[in-house]
């Protein structure tokens, strides 16, 4: 005789099964009625915490069905098992894979529950569920759609073909396009075209493509296994291919930043036009201004970013469109110039007197060659010029003077840091000074008690330094003022040297040598010098024979001439080299700045 168990002592178990269809249902509990209750008995063994409650393994749209007609006193017919959580949880899933009303998804979910309690062994697993492995591997991938997804298979919102294209996607995408497919009733054909357009291609990949191998998101998985894909050959995680490309693009970068001051990334969405910057040319600025373009901190290269085309290198381009624009202008009109003077006085033999020729122009772009400083150089340019002004003026007493009173009247004594000024007048006499006493600042009797105590040259020494620690803390005009006010010789104070092409791309490092000379004075050996790595590009420029680094100040180091109305004094001038105590004192001074 059928074992039999009330409704009220049977409860739900781990079923896999998620969506019950309405209309299913309907028509089961009608079958239900006509046969006058449940002819196929439910599989549950007893509960393992619950003692007379008994646990669904098999057949829980039997028992819903049930209650809804009869109620919880139904006498429901029952095949009782004892079995362990693992056994109750494969039972359920083999009984229920071979009932024709379980989705895709329902099926991926148990074959997965079945496929831990194998223990990962996938032919014995295809083989419970009567599939072959490819159909396992099949239901499986199904996993990497987003639970938004397999609920909307579940509940047939979409197809299976929806789903097998989504799970290629990442979940949040996943999420976005499912709500356009449902919306807009999006045919699984036109999904695919869509997707397809947004797929990046991995043959256009320029970083290692071995690590996409069995990746979800590359759309072999999908092609291999599933009816519905977009093909093999691409990533569908668009975000995550751009990562990898632009951290492919960087370590491309990094050699080229030796080479040029601005490396750019160009991408489509940019409309980046590149201005390409030569010599001669429809496009041209003329040999002496390519020569100072290089140099220029809007001198560079790009790197493509563009499917297709990722990392072509594009070199020698402008990225001031206003500044190539005057420059091209501007030799254009020299060429013109030179042309009209050239022809000037042809005509016949008795055209009477010819005028006289016009002095030939010389070209425009190599007179007013010029360029932007780059800010690296720009920051060293200004420490340097700082030290210049206070070695000039510790050398100049008379200037020093009025400069002293010049910063007085222009409320600009702010720029002297006290600390730092008490550590220099330490350096000069040898004495431990501090501008600051136990608790608070140093009262004004012991400041000038220990300046009593400094003999007539050190306190002439001291009453100098004043202004050349001002020098080192003023602003930019006001210490473009001072270079011109003292006459400082660059030549005097500049050395080129690898502090200084240190600074320096491969690009501005041929401009520098074209300006200063250097590649003349290197002949043949330049070429090879400029083929090899900056580094020793750099040794090589730094060991040409006979060279006068001292002096080779190129036009980036020298400050601007304005002129300035004032009174010529003897023993003004800046021949007189700065002493050893004043040499320090402007040295520390220059420290005061950076600290």
């Amino acid at each position: 005789m059928q074992p039999t168990l009330k409704l009220s002592a049977i409860v739900s178990g781990p079923n896999h099964r998620q969506y019950f269809d309405p209309q299913a249902m309907k028509e089961l509990e009608a079958g239900i009625r006509a046969a006058g209750g449940v002819t196929q008995p439910i599989l549950v063994r007893p509960h393992p915490e619950r003692e007379g409650v008994f646990e669904i393994m098999a057949g829980e749209r039997r028992w819903r069905a049930a209650r809804t007609v009869h109620g919880d006193d139904y006498d429901m017919p029952v095949v009782i098992r004892d079995a362990s959580d693992a056994e109750a949880r494969s039972l359920g899933i083999i009984e229920n894979h071979f009932r024709d009303d379980t989705s895709d998804v329902e099926q991926a979910e148990g074959a997965a529950s079945l496929l831990a309690y194998n223990k990962g062994d996938k032919h014995e697993t295809a083989l419970q569920l009567g599939w072959n492995v490819d159909t396992l591997e099949r239901r499986l991938l199904l996993l990497n759609c987003a639970p938004t997804v397999r609920s909307a298979l579940n509940e047939r919102r979409i197809k299976l073909g929806h789903a097998e294209l989504l799970a290629g996607l990442p979940a949040s995408r996943q999420d976005k396009v499912l709500g356009g497919v449902i919306e807009h009733k999006v045919p699984v054909e036109v999904l695919k075209k869509q997707l397809g357009q947004f797929a990046k291609r991995l043959a256009d990949a320029i970083f290692d493509t071995a690590q996409c191998i069995g990746c979800p998101h590359n759309s072999a998985q999908q092609a291999s296994l599933f009816d519905e894909s977009i093909g093999e050959g691409f990533c569908q995680h668009p975000s995550h291919y751009d990562e990898l490309t632009m951290a492919a693009l960087e370590a491309r970068a990094v050699p080229l930043r030796d080479q040029f001051p601005v490396v750019r990334f160009v991408r489509l969405e940019d409309g980046f036009a590149p201005l390409t910057v030569g010599p001669d040319g429809p496009m041209g600025v003329g040999a002496t201004q390519y020569t100072a373009c290089k140099g220029c901190e809007n001198f560079g290269c790009s790197l493509s970013a563009m499917a297709g085309s990722y990392g072509d290198v594009c070199e020698s381009l402008c990225f001031d469109a206003a500044c190539h624009a005057k420059k091209v202008s501007a030799h254009r009109r020299t060429v013109r110039e030179a042309a009209r003077t050239s022809t000037e006085g042809i005509g016949p033999a008795d055209a009477g007197p010819k005028p006289s020729p016009r002095k030939a122009a010389t070209p425009a772009s190599g007179a007013t060659a010029a360029h932007h400083v780059p800010a690296r150089v720009v920051t060293y340019r200004i420490e340097q010029w700082r030290k210049w002004a206070a070695n000039a003026l510790m050398a100049q007493p008379q200037r020093n003077q009025r400069v002293l009173a010049a910063l007085v009247l222009a409320g600009d004594m702010r720029a002297v840091v006290r600390d730092r000024y008490a550590e220099v007048a330490a350096k000069v006499t040898g004495a431990a000074t501090s501008t600051k006493a136990a608790s608070g600042p140093l009262p004004l009797r012991k400041a000038i008690e220990q300046a009593d105590s400094f003999d007539d040259p050190q306190a002439a020494t001291m009453v100098r330094a004043v202004a050349a620690a001002a020098a080192c803390g003023i602003d930019n005009d006001g210490l473009e003022t001072i270079l011109n006010y003292l006459e400082v010789d660059e030549a005097r104070s500049f050395v080129l040297d690898g502090g200084y092409l240190d600074l320096l791309t491969v690009s501005e490092l041929e401009s520098l040598a074209d300006e200063v000379g250097l590649r003349q004075a290197m002949g043949g050996a330049y070429a090879k010098a400029r083929a090899g790595k900056r580094a020793d590009f750099i040794k090589a420029l730094l060991a040409v024979t006979g060279f006068a680094y001292a002096g080779a100040v190129p036009k980036s180091m020298r400050y601007p001439r304005r002129g300035f109305g004032r009174t010529d004094r003897t023993g003004s001038g800046t021949g007189a080299a700065p002493a050893a105590a004043a040499s320090q004192v402007a040295c520390d001074a220059a420290e005061a700045v950076s600290a």
